[in-house]
């Protein structure tokens, strides 16, 4: 019983949720409609002005120049996920200990998956890899 109403109250959850989205496409559609209406009264009204072509085209510039998408509303520009890294960040002696990490983890790996290494080499490999997690390796290569 407890499992029916769950059912029905996600379906109708589901239902709710989906209407209201058709509901704010549509509006959003009504007001991108709407902005387009005002630009051609402004157009038309600046067009049959008893005015210069170069006043008129200022005016359209500026008028059409108020019309644009509205800001996003996740601002990407503050992401810090496509900063350049610091060159200074890895020392070249970290570097080399990272690159003979690197070599010794596809060794171990190697052995570990032909099976006929033993449990030892792949506890090992796990280790490496703990190591290189923890000297955070990825700055150095990353650039």
């Amino acid at each position: 019983m407890l499992r029916d109403l769950t059912m029905i109250f996600s379906v109708l959850v589901s239902v709710a949720s989906l209407l209201f989205g058709v509901y704010k496409n549509i509006e959003a559609g009504n007001a991108r409609g709407f902005a387009y209406e005002q630009a051609y009264r402004i157009m038309s009204i600046v067009r049959d002005a008893n005015i210069g072509p170069a006043t008129k085209a200022t005016i359209l510039d500026a008028a059409l120049g108020k019309l644009g998408t509205p800001p996003p509303v996740i601002d990407l520009s503050r992401s810090s996920a496509d900063a350049p890294v610091d060159p200074d960040a890895c020392l070249p002696s970290v570097e080399a200990a990272c690159i003979t990490k690197a070599g010794e983890l596809a060794r171990l790996n190697a052995v570990c998956m032909q099976g006929a290494g033993s449990v030892e080499a792949c506890a090992q490999a796990v280790t490496v890899k703990a190591d290189i997690d923890a000297a955070a390796c990825i700055v150095c290569f990353s650039r």
